[in-house]
């Protein structure tokens, strides 16, 4: 590989920076690299492409990966490969970003992606329980029952909500008819999120039937059904006694516990 020594140096250099970062450990890895690879001025032709990486954009970044990974033959690009993975953990850590990059480097280096994902894994078990996965602010966010998202907190809803810009006073109304689901039922309600509707489910039901009332979203107002009722609100305010008597009527009507 030492005619290609300016290629394999961009596409580590690429890896390194896969989390926006170069630090201690990955700069001590560069000398660990050069002495394996047997290749002189590796290590400084990597830190030459990590301090110019500031001028690319991430379009050109990977640009510069495709390009320097079509130089390599067949049988060193498994190699390569093994190499920037090395790189991607030397500091303990993988990122979402990271394991996207994993990939994105094996179709660049033309490796099928199962046995990218094997040379992930193994890689992972050598280090023995020392390396950190650091996706758990993206995962706990939501989780998918049943091929349907559903998010874990009113937190995450929120956020979702916010980042998709629905109307602030929609937001504002959604969350009065949490709080207020929260401290009338307690331990008797489960309220489950989806990114189009929220459902309020009793804990306790006399049978097969828990949900006791669908809030669905829509583009300027929220729709309540229960009971055969449907109501429609724009505003907190607009969440009125009739409405919530309603709810619990019918929670009262599923749940073995009574309101």
């Amino acid at each position: 590989m030492k005619e290609n020594i300016n290629e394999l140096a961009n596409i580590l250099a690429v890896s390194i920076l896969a989390d926006g970062e170069f630090d201690q450990e990955e700069n001590q890895l560069l000398d660990a690299l050069e002495n394996d690879t047997e290749l002189p001025g590796l290590a400084s032709s990597i830190k030459q492409v990590i301090s110019m990486a500031h001028v690319f954009s991430d379009d050109e970044m990977t640009d510069l990966l495709y390009s320097s990974a079509s130089k390599f033959s067949a049988e060193d690009k498994p190699k390569v490969f093994e190499a920037a993975i090395s790189a991607i953990l030397a500091d303990g850590v993988i990122t979402e970003s990271e394991i996207g990059n994993v990939l994105t480097l094996a179709e660049a280096l033309d490796v099928p992606v199962e046995k990218a994902i094997a040379r992930l894994l193994f890689q992972v078990q050598e280090m023995e329980g020392e390396l950190l996965v650091d996706v758990e602010a993206e995962l706990e966010d939501y989780i998918i029952v049943g091929g349907r998202t559903r998010y874990t907190s009113w937190a995450s809803f929120e956020k979702m909500l916010g980042e998709k810009s629905y109307p602030t006073h929609l937001i504002e109304a959604l969350r009065t008819v949490n709080d207020w689901a929260d401290e009338t039922f307690g331990a008797h309600v489960l309220i489950n999120y989806t990114p189009n509707f929220m459902t309020l489910a009793c804990t306790n039901p006399v049978s097969r039937a828990k949900t006791f009332c669908f809030v669905r979203m829509k583009n300027d107002f929220i729709r309540f059904e229960y009971a055969g009722n449907v109501d429609d609100i724009k505003y907190s305010n607009e969440f009125l006694s009739s409405i919530k008597s309603g709810i619990t009527e019918y929670f009262n009507l599923l749940s073995s516990v009574k309101i």
